[in-house]
């Protein structure tokens, strides 16, 4: 599947192609216009895009309430827990974003947890009416949970940390010691590896993942680790990574651009660069005026 967008620049509409399985990485310094581009790629591609916002709360709360998965769902992409609301643009505007696409506290950590939550129990559900006396042979492959997924892309990246996942609570302990702890008092950085890995696990299919600051957060020594693992678990996905981490960007298997200027009018100054080169270059020559800095 390819996703097409196009971001305007000072003299014309500039397209970019995607692929499902690629990655796009735009790199920009501090005050560039990241965050606003990140904003016009979602509006562009509509309900096909899920963004993750560099200004993001990581309150991890296992213990709330369980509800329907459709609804947890339709919450997590609009922060409205309707499914109609994934046919109306704007309730995502108003509720998600809060009229402020580029500034608001992006607070929707509770409906990625209920999403998890409800696909253990629905997929708990579907094998035991496949196994309970009485029921009809069937050939249909076991299916694991997201939380599954999860957790094997963690002990991966995180041996140091185990989670004890039940049908109701996420717990945390240290391997070969008996203590547990609630999730909800790990690290910035775990809980900001969970919430990524957990993001990209329960996006819609055929969607582009536009990610702010995937950096964040996250430990340099597993970052390439992390984004490669997410990946590689979603290869019907696209992704576009917005971030002024050269060597992160560097890291990646990807097509890259450099955000050179930009006015709010709004426009962008985009450059390719080249395969085999280096960001540095660009960078240097990258010019902004002071009056044109913004997020």
């Amino acid at each position: 599947m390819t996703f097409n967008f196009t971001v305007p620049t000072a003299t014309e509409s500039k397209l970019f192609q995607l692929e499902t399985g690629e990655t796009i990485i735009f790199v920009g310094a501090n005050g560039g216009g990241k965050t606003r581009l990140t904003v016009h790629i979602e509006n562009v591609l509509g309900i096909q895009s899920h963004r993750i916002s560099a200004h993001r709360a990581l309150n991890l709360n296992p213990g709330v309430a369980k509800i329907a998965e459709k609804k947890a769902l339709a919450g997590l992409r609009t922060e409205h827990p309707d499914e109609s609301s994934l046919q109306n643009p704007g309730r995502r505007a108003g509720s998600r974003w809060g009229n402020k696409h580029a500034t608001h506290l992006l607070n929707d950590f509770e409906y990625l947890i209920q999403a998890l939550f409800a696909d253990q129990s629905n997929t708990a559900l579907q094998a035991y009416q496949r196994h309970k006396p009485g029921a009809e042979a069937t050939d249909e492959p076991f299916r694991t949970t997201k939380f599954d997924k999860l957790e094997e892309i963690w002990r991966a990246l995180l041996p140091h940390r185990k989670l004890h996942i039940s049908g109701d609570d996420i717990l945390v302990s240290i391997p070969g010691r008996d203590e547990k702890y609630t999730a909800s008092e790990m690290s910035d950085g775990e809980r900001a590896i969970f919430y990524m890995i957990g993001q990209a696990l329960v996006a819609a299919e055929n969607t582009v993942l536009i990610v702010d600051e995937p950096e964040l957060h996250v430990h340099r020594s597993i970052m390439s680790k992390l984004w490669d693992a997410i990946e590689a678990a979603r290869p019907d996905c696209g992704f576009v990574f917005i971030t002024h981490d050269l060597e992160f960007a560097a890291s990646r298997a990807a097509q890259k651009f450099v955000i050179k200027d930009y006015s709010p009018v709004p426009t962008w100054d985009i450059e390719a660069v080249p395969e085999n080169t280096g960001f540095a270059d660009l960078l240097l020559h990258s010019h902004r005026h002071p009056q044109r800095r913004n997020r």
